[in-house]
């Protein structure tokens, strides 16, 4: 008789383990990471509490101002980002996800550093656009509401359709935009949902063929605005690509 016991773990060949989980690094800011976690949950199209895409979210919120460091040539975000990223990933997430779009400036740096996935918020957004208009961003009439930063580093882009007339009046709507992700990070959120809804009527107006909510600030208190076409969310976007990543295959045991 063998005196060789099976391992308390051991399962046969055929038998898979769940993929590891999500990392999500968060705080930038923490309603922004809210939003994306309240959207991960609301899309995964879960029947029971065990169908949901685990994660692991770090919400360290003392992470240097992305738009200020940009504008001054600093790379302290980078550098805590990354800090945070890394944790994450030795505790065993298998893809990383940032819901902030202001901190992509640094995607390529991130992507490099990590030996996991980065679900880039950008890039899913783009293809995103891409797959639902045929057309590539940058020939689309495409109004980005976003940080300065956001806007002036054209993470979304340079639109090369000529707005005319109506330029500062994109102008006006992108500074409006800042002001009401000032407002979300002081807390005002009832008076930032109504300027949000005003504003998006605003720029409607122009008939832009896309509104990209290039600020996750904008995206938590877009409500109900962007069931329409023409506006994009890219937290949503994000979202969906996060749960499309993790349905994509089971990894062996």
């Amino acid at each position: 008789m063998s005196d060789v016991k099976p391992q308390a773990n051991a399962c046969p060949p055929h038998v898979y383990r769940p993929k590891k989980p999500l990392g999500v690094v968060g705080g930038m800011g923490s309603l922004a990471t809210a939003k994306f976690l309240q959207a991960l949950a609301q899309k995964s199209g879960a029947d029971t509490d065990q169908d949901h895409v685990p994660f692991i979210a770090l919400s360290l919120p003392n992470i240097s101002d992305r738009s200020h460091a940009i504008s001054t040539g600093s790379n302290a975000p980078l550098r805590q980002i990354l800090e945070r990223a890394k944790w994450l990933e030795n505790v065993g997430c298998g893809a990383i996800a940032i819901p902030c779009n202001t901190a992509h400036f640094w995607s390529s740096n991130i992507a490099d550093a990590l030996s996991v996935t980065f679900i880039s918020i950008v890039d899913v957004t783009r293809d995103f656009i891409h797959r639902h208009t045929h057309e590539d961003l940058d020939n689309l009439r495409t109004i980005v509401l976003g940080t300065q930063a956001t806007i002036q580093s054209e993470l979304y882009g340079s639109s090369k359709v000529d707005w005319g007339d109506t330029a500062g009046e994109v102008e006006l709507i992108q500074q409006n935009a800042a002001i009401i992700i000032d407002d979300v990070k002081s807390g005002d959120i009832a008076i930032a949902r109504l300027k949000m809804e005003l504003l998006i009527k605003r720029a409607r107006k122009l008939n832009p063929d896309v509104i990209i909510l290039g600020c996750s600030e904008l995206s938590a208190v877009s409500g109900g605005i962007n069931r329409g076409s023409d506006v994009v969310d890219p937290v949503d976007v994000l979202a969906s690509a996060c749960i499309a990543w993790f349905r994509s295959d089971v990894w062996p045991n």
